[in-house]
């Protein structure tokens, strides 16, 4: 047995999930019985001292074996940022805290090589412990098992060390646990055979590793696929001979690891007891326990946990019996997976078939094993269950003891083949109708949809009708309006003015009468005015006929004038260039300055002719 100080080394921490104290003692023969020595009474005593308010670890967000820290950081990835690079450059550790444990801290890192997440786990250590350490550090590097989180790299600075793991996040067993509320017994085996293998590959290492703190928290689970892993790797030891230091968590600690003739691997099997302990009872173990010393006592003392009578199993009962037995009493791990109670149990699959599921393709599969699965023809009308199970095992293809398990699965399955059928039977007429009652549905929706439009046509013919009526009386109404119009020019220009001389100009009578024509008021035209409303009333004004204001008009369109802005717009010397007489123009000049005016007209014959000379009008 190796030589070693006579110290002890409490850890500070009061309500840790796990505690590394790290107890030294020299070699005693003397083990922990019921009746407690005085070495151990003084052991309890300092536990208890130690642990003054143990409370048990409450349900948390554990992360890697530590509590999980609701924090900010990890609602905001946009905040993650860069605080800390490994001495290779290849590890960055982020200012994301993850969670902390009885003896270390983890943080969210980035492999920067291979691009994924990682855990950057920090532990309080000394140089010279570290050195201690060195050896079984490469060997854990070496560790690479599918139900174990692989250890990626190490290091230590002045006062820390610090070691990169896999980063598991779906949870640990203990929550999914707390999720299920209680497991059935299908899926605990499946737990239990991963949890052992990893087991078995630690314990069959060269040198053997001793995880040494195996429990619900420090094993997480990928919900999605059902995959377990052993994590927490950082209490793991090389076994080169006995082992003395006391780490893990009490509840799951083997009594020969608070005795001082050191432990071995077994450790972890009494552990994994506690596991399927709360894995079938969903309590923790000694929850009926208030502090560590009251653990340690029940444990030297071999006192079980009290959820242990709940467990109605047999089997399990006595697996878990097993783990818990003495050191040299307890099976190892690949003797717990060859158990009964984990022995893997056959399922009968379908693999193919014919179109009417009479001739099918059956296999038998044994998961988790590596031995081969068994396939065979099955057809559903001539052959059973019974005949063909029993003629695998005559010709010992199977195993006799499947015998019943096999005939039953086949027999489920053809139930569940024939219900399948049944109702596939029942959803195809259900379609049928469902299809009938569609196109009837859809016939009668294109039906009002086609008596719709064609009252839309309807309302629309009516409404065309409408308006081509209303267009007519509009257009006849314009007609009779722009007639009306005509009429009342012509009226106007063909009525005889007042005093009127003779009509016939050509005719040579002399008259010495004068015709006056007076306005009494003036009229004033805006600019706007059209040139033909302007120069009909000035020829009216001035006792000129309609053909005479047309001639006119003509002139004055020939110079673009065609309002009476436009003659106003004239100078004198523009007038000359019209083509109107000079009694034209100022006719038009006076009725576009509002002058009143007594237009004259005489005749006069040249003397010994009956020629007339030409007209001479007078402006008052």
């Amino acid at each position: 047995m190796a030589t070693i100080e006579n110290k002890v080394y409490l850890p500070k921490s009061t309500s840790e999930d796990s505690i590394d104290s790290g107890i030294y003692s020299p070699s005693s023969t003397d083990s922990v019985t019921k009746n407690t020595t005085s070495s151990s009474i003084s052991l309890v005593r300092q536990l208890a001292a130690q642990f003054p308010e143990y409370e048990r670890t409450p349900l948390m967000e554990p992360f890697g074996g530590v509590w999980m820290n609701p924090n900010t950081e990890m609602d905001r990835p946009d905040a993650e940022r860069i605080i800390e690079v490994s001495n290779n450059g290849r590890f960055a550790k982020l200012n994301t805290f993850l969670g902390k444990g009885a003896y270390k801290v983890v943080y969210k890192a980035i492999d920067r090589e291979e691009g994924y997440e990682v855990a950057w786990n920090v532990l309080q250590v000394t140089r010279q412990e570290v050195k201690a350490l060195g050896h079984e550090i490469e060997i854990l590097k070496s560790v690479r098992h599918p139900n174990i989180i692989t250890f990626h790299e190490a290091w230590y600075t002045d006062t820390e060390f610090v070691f990169i793991t896999e980063l598991m996040t779906s949870g640990t067993l203990r929550e999914y646990i707390r999720k299920l509320n209680l497991p059935n017994i299908k899926i605990v085996k499946r737990w239990c055979r991963q949890i052992l293998k990893g087991l078995v590959y630690l314990h069959s290492h060269n040198p053997t590793i001793i995880h040494r703190d195996i429990k619900c928290d420090n094993i997480f689970i990928n919900g999605a696929h059902g995959e377990i892993k052993i994590g927490d790797m950082g209490t793991a030891e090389m076994k080169i001979d006995k082992k003395y230091t006391v780490i893990g968590t009490p509840e799951f600690m083997a009594p020969e690891m608070y005795e001082e003739k050191g432990y071995s691997e077994k450790v972890d099997i009494y552990a994994f007891g506690m596991c399927l302990l709360e894995m079938v009872t969903g309590e923790y173990p000694y929850n009926e326990c208030t502090n560590a010393a009251q653990v340690f006592k029940k444990v030297t003392q071999n006192i079980r946990p009290e959820c242990l009578s709940r467990v109605q199993d047999p089997e399990v009962l006595s697996l878990i019996n097993n783990c818990l037995a003495p050191e040299n009493e307890r099976m190892s791990a690949q003797e717990i997976l060859e158990h009964s109670f984990l022995a893997v149990e056959p399922e009968v699959v379908l693999l193919a078939s014919d179109m009417s599921m009479k001739q099918l393709t059956l296999q038998v599969v044994f998961k988790g094993t590596d031995k081969l699965s068994v396939k065979f023809e099955f057809n559903a009308d001539t052959d059973t269950a019974e005949d063909v199970v029993a003629e695998m095992i005559e010709e010992q293809v199977l195993p006799e003891r499947y015998q019943q398990l096999i005939t039953g699965d086949i027999n489920r399955l053809l139930r569940d083949l024939t219900k399948q059928q049944t109702a596939e039977k029942v959803e195809d007429d259900r379609t049928v109708w469902r299809r009938e009652n569609d196109i009837r549905s859809e016939l009668e929706r294109a039906k009002r949809e086609l008596r719709a439009a064609r009252d839309k046509i309807l309302d629309a013919e009516k409404k065309f009708d409408s308006l081509e009526q209303r267009t007519q009386l509009a257009e006849e109404r314009y007609r009779d309006t722009i007639n009306a119009l005509e009429q009342a020019k012509l009226s106007v220009l063909e009525s005889p003015m007042s005093s009127l001389l003779d009509t016939d100009l050509t005719d040579h009578e002399t008259a010495n009468e004068d015709n006056l024509t007076t306005f009494d008021s003036a009229v004033e035209y805006p600019n706007d005015t059209s040139i033909e409303r302007f120069v009909l009333e000035t020829a009216a004004a001035s006792n000129r006929n309609k053909n005479k204001a047309l001639e006119w008009v003509h002139k004055l369109h020939e110079q673009d004038i065609m309002t009476v802005g436009d003659l106003r717009d004239l100078h004198d010397e523009d007038w000359a260039g019209i083509g109107l007489t000079v009694f034209a123009q100022r006719a038009l000049k006076n009725m576009l300055a509002g002058k009143k005016q007594v237009a004259q007209r005489s005749r006069a014959t040249s003397s010994g002719t009956n020629t007339p000379i030409d007209e001479q009008d007078q402006y008052i």
